[in-house]
């Protein structure tokens, strides 16, 4: 049930997100909210509730059930979809040219592509310092040394993911669309590796 949800999930809105007559990617809004709805919840809770069916041999486990009272979905829910938001919204700083050609009104379009990339850069930024600083304060709340180990680990990365972040970023011009997309990959990098943290966010 959880791979169907986050399967389908995903297919209906990217749908939507990419063909006629729809191409809610048009809009800003709503193009932010296919792109958060996938990457931030539906694959995290989709698999989250999958692998609970199958580690403890239930034949069924809501998807939202899973959502709204397992804390390290919501949790993992809470980071990949503020990172979501991140990459909804800087994937569209370097294509302003294009987007203004095609009168699709992004938010780079509407505020500018320095207010964007420095608020995502800063939101970003926030966040794996957010989540740096929770690791770090579990790390001291637990009597297991393997716990201690993955927890405080967990934090000086994010701690290192944030540094990196804000340091590549200042480097950016981002009225320059290559820079921007090469920072912009980086930041998908990031966001694979962090699912690589995942076994260890205990």
């Amino acid at each position: 049930q959880g791979l169907n949800v986050a399967l389908w999930g995903s297919c209906i809105l990217g749908t939507l997100y990419s063909l006629p007559p729809f191409r809610l990617k048009r809009f800003p809004a709503l193009a932010a909210f296919c792109i958060v709805a996938v990457r931030g919840s539906l694959i995290n809770a989709g698999f989250f509730a999958h692998a609970k069916a199958a580690a403890f041999g239930k034949p069924f486990v809501s998807v939202l059930h899973t959502f709204l009272t397992e804390r390290s979905c919501w949790l993992t829910n809470l980071f990949f979809g503020v990172f979501g938001i991140v990459i909804a919204l800087m994937k569209d700083v370097p294509d302003v040219k294009g987007d203004k050609v095609a009168r699709v009104r992004t938010f780079s379009v509407r505020l500018g592509q320095r207010q964007v990339f420095w608020a995502m850069r800063w939101l970003l930024s926030s966040l794996y310092v957010a989540f740096s600083v929770g690791f770090i304060n579990q790390t001291f709340r637990t009597g297991e040394v393997i716990k201690m180990v993955c927890r405080g680990s967990l934090g000086l990365l994010a701690l290192v993911a944030a540094t990196f972040v804000n340091k590549a970023g200042a480097v950016v011009d981002p009225s320059n669309s290559e820079e921007v997309y090469s920072y912009y990959m980086q930041l998908w990098k990031l966001f694979y590796i962090s699912y690589l943290a995942l076994p260890f966010a205990r």
